[in-house]
């Protein structure tokens, strides 16, 4: 029923298209339908499991949810049993839709076939944040879709044709775009078992005031990055969930910046490149005119290829379009040492090599000028 109503709902815009991506449409609204509904399954269970007894940390939760497995995933983190529920809960939806082929989740080694004949592909991570479970602020869940039957068919991000995130916090809230629709945000009502759309098509502001950044880790971080937030961010908040889901919201909605680079410490990025970065990128840039880079050399998330290892990890820098221009400023000027990119050193350096040249042509040609008037004075006086 509910992916009736969204394709009714859309179903005006649909004529305006070309076939082909009408038909596309058709189709991902199903999955977007799904991953609503898994997303409605995912913040019932996160309400009944959390509780606070008043007892240990063990018994925070009543049925064990934030209790960690005897486990840790393929991306190196711990598993939380809620975590393992909500990847199965989104597992069971997506089984339901037959255009999906398969998915590639965060709590699973490998991509999962569902149906052979589906034409559709989702990655996920079913609990981002799960860590803040215990302490009962904010989590999410974030999805991408490609047209594809296995994500080895996939060659970079750019392939991605929608993508969304659920968070749940104070209420459920959905965001989603697709590569014919706008970014639109929902919230659901449980008390009439409907989503209603609060923002048809979101534009980020051009600027914010907030930025988000693990500031516990500046020792680690690149000098271009130091400089940019000591530089243009200076005067501003910072706000950080641990949740990127929640941290990313807020700027996308407020204006600002997400920034998660690869460091020091971390030299190939902490987040999962396919089923976080390329997502939410997507979104990002849908969003209005910020820019999602996965370097400060200004490498796009959504250009980098698929690696054979779909729990890969990369960095992250979302900047809105005053702070990619603040960014990229910095990026341009900075030493090759501290991650300015050749090209754009080239260019700086050939510009300022212009400048010197006029600068000098110009004093010579007053330097003439000069030495000619003074002739001609020396002349009239014999």
């Amino acid at each position: 029923q509910l992916g009736r109503a969204i394709r009714a709902r859309r179903g005006n815009e649909r004529h305006s298209w070309e076939k082909g991506l009408g038909q596309i449409a058709m189709t991902v609204a199903d999955v977007e339908a799904a991953l609503r509904q898994a997303s409605v399954d995912i913040y019932h269970e996160i309400q009944s499991h959390v509780g606070w007894t008043g007892d240990s940390l063990e018994s925070f939760c009543a049925q064990g949810a934030s209790k960690k497995l005897q486990r840790t995933n393929t991306s190196g983190d711990t598993v939380l049993a809620l975590d393992e529920l909500a990847d199965e809960l989104i597992e069971k939806r997506l089984a339901e839709c037959p255009c999906v082929a398969g998915f590639a989740s965060e709590e699973r080694d490998d991509f999962v076939t569902l149906n052979p004949e589906g034409e559709y592909i989702v990655v996920f991570d079913p609990l981002d944040g799960s860590q803040n479970v215990k302490v009962g602020i904010s989590v999410g869940a974030i999805y991408g879709v490609f047209k594809a039957k296995n994500i080895s068919e996939v060659k970079t991000g750019e392939e991605i044709v929608a993508s969304g995130y659920a968070l749940f916090s104070a209420g459920l809230q959905f965001a989603y775009c697709s590569r014919t629709t706008p970014v639109t945000l929902s919230q659901y009502s449980f008390d009439n078992k409907e989503w209603v759309t609060f923002i048809e098509d979101h534009k980020q502001p051009r600027k914010g005031s907030t930025y988000a950044i693990n500031e516990g880790s500046c020792a680690n971080w690149d000098s271009t990055i130091s400089t940019f937030v000591a530089q243009h961010l200076r005067g501003r908040s910072v706000r950080w969930m641990c949740c990127m889901v929640a941290d990313v919201s807020r700027q996308l909605l407020q204006g600002g910046c997400f920034l998660y680079p690869a460091d020091n410490k971390y030299p190939k990025g902490r987040l999962r490149l396919v089923y976080e970065a390329i997502p939410l990128a997507f979104l990002w840039e849908r969003s209005g005119k910020g820019v999602a880079y996965a370097t400060i050399e200004g490498d796009r998330v959504l250009d980098l290829p698929i690696p054979a290892d779909v729990h890969a990890k990369c960095g992250i820098i979302f900047l809105g379009e005053d702070e990619a221009a603040a960014f990229d400023n910095v990026r341009k000027h900075a030493p090759l040492w501290a991650g300015g990119s050749t090209s754009d050193k080239i260019k700086v350096k050939e510009t300022e090599q212009t400048k010197v040249v006029k600068r000098e042509v110009s004093l010579l040609r007053t330097a003439l000028v000069i030495g000619a008037i003074f002739n001609v004075v020396l002349l009239l006086r014999r």
